[in-house]
């Protein structure tokens, strides 16, 4: 098949013309730059040059007055499909034309033609903040704990609770709380003084709790933590949960569900403050890629600066963690209190992956001698202020001598 064979007829809009001569520009737009005194000139460039198309065309024949009628009527549309003699099908806006006739050349419509090119607008796209999912998910969660727990003490005959035992099967959850819900402590500063909210007081119990979320978001700033203390904080959480399972046993049926239904108050606040945590880690943003890494003794004076990216390795185990954590309060729920607590933990699960899309992966690097933690991590980002997060990563005690096997380091 020949050249002239694979040229398709012209036409625009469905109307067919003749094309004498067809250019358009290629390559890269820019601006040269020229300096007195320098033999030199720097040219910047400015991406690339519009696909503008330039055709010289033509209607011939005893009807041509009539296919110039219709193709006038076609570019006064302003867009549409332009098959391009060599180029093909093309999505294009109409530009400055122009149109000759001559009594010389009778039969004859001259055109000369630009179309540029239109790229359909797009529309916008809505994108699900998995954050305020979650942030909405542990609200429900924590007002149907509270309500659990207001339900369970109604059933519970108050004079029947011995202050003793009550005591003895909460203390568990009382040094969770001391550790991990602070605020409380302001209004509980003696396990005595919990014991006797529980049992006289036991809706002025369940509104501490329910203000609490109001706290548990001003208990830390990310800016400060980062995703690493996010997560190690998280982490301590996960082992407190378990901790609070369950209290201890003791005697009188009315002190074992006061205690068991504060031990699952105590439970599901946590569970609360750990999607607090987990929802406070945003998507992070591209990374701009260093084109040169600064030599050493720079970065020793001015340290560079990077942009603090979650890391997916991490996220995995502390998904891994929490989709077992979950485990202990989902059975022992009634069916509202379930559905709530499968809500968050979908939500937990859908913003830990949107934050891992933006993460890397580490990656284990092996060599042939053992090389100082700062040659690594320099080698390998170019970034030798990363060296601490290499060394506890890695368990390393001395940082002249890494193992020749298996160091794990941030990949690409």
């Amino acid at each position: 098949m020949s050249w002239r064979d694979r040229l398709m007829p012209a036409s625009f809009r469905g109307v067919q013309f003749w094309v004498d001569q067809a250019k358009n520009p290629v390559g890269q737009k820019g601006q040269l730059h020229e300096y007195p005194q320098r033999d030199l000139p720097y040219f910047e460039g400015l991406g690339l040059q519009a696909k503008i198309h330039d055709l010289t065309a033509f209607i011939v024949g005893p009807d041509c007055l009539e296919q110039r009628d219709k193709l006038l009527k076609a570019l006064e549309q302003g867009s549409g499909e332009l098959v391009h003699p060599w180029l093909g099908r093309l999505q294009v806006k109409v530009g400055e034309c122009d149109m000759t006739h001559t009594r010389q050349d009778g039969g004859l419509v001259t055109f000369t033609l630009k179309f540029y090119p239109d790229q359909p607008v797009p529309f916008p796209t809505a994108a699900v903040s998995t954050q305020t999912l979650l942030l909405v998910s542990a609200d429900s969660l924590l007002g149907s704990a509270v309500k659990r727990f207001e339900d369970a003490m109604t059933l519970i005959k108050a004079a029947r609770i011995g202050i003793a035992n009550l005591r003895n099967s909460i203390k568990e959850a009382y040094e969770v709380i001391e550790q991990h819900l602070q605020p409380l402590i302001d209004e509980y500063q003696q396990i005595s003084d919990l014991v006797k909210a529980v049992k006289e007081l036991p809706k002025d119990v369940a509104a501490q709790f329910k203000g609490l979320i109001g706290d548990i978001n001003e208990l830390k700033d990310f800016a400060r933590e980062g995703y690493r203390g996010v997560i190690a904080n998280v982490s301590q959480q996960v082992e407190a949960i378990k901790k609070a399972d369950a209290p201890k046993l003791t005697t009188g049926k009315d002190t074992t569900a006061a205690a068991q239904a504060l031990t699952n108050l105590v439970q599901d606040t946590l569970i609360v403050q750990v999607a607090q945590w987990v929802a406070s880690m945003p998507v992070a943003s591209q990374a701009v890629k260093r084109v040169t890494n600064l030599p050493v003794g720079h970065q020793a004076v001015r340290p560079t600066t990077h942009q603090d990216v979650p890391v997916v390795d991490d996220l995995e185990a502390l998904r891994a963690a929490l989709e077992e954590v979950f485990k202990l309060p989902e059975a022992k729920a009634d069916p509202a209190h379930y559905l709530a607590m499968s809500n968050l933990r979908q939500a937990l699960r859908a913003h830990l992956k949107a934050v891992a899309s933006s993460g890397v992966r580490l990656v284990s690097k092996s060599f042939k001698q053992s090389l100082p933690g700062l040659v690594v991590i320099y080698q390998q980002s170019g970034d030798a202020t990363r060296i601490a997060e290499v060394l506890q990563r890695n368990g390393i005690i001395h940082p002249g001598f890494l193992p020749l096997d298996d160091v794990k380091v941030l990949g690409e």
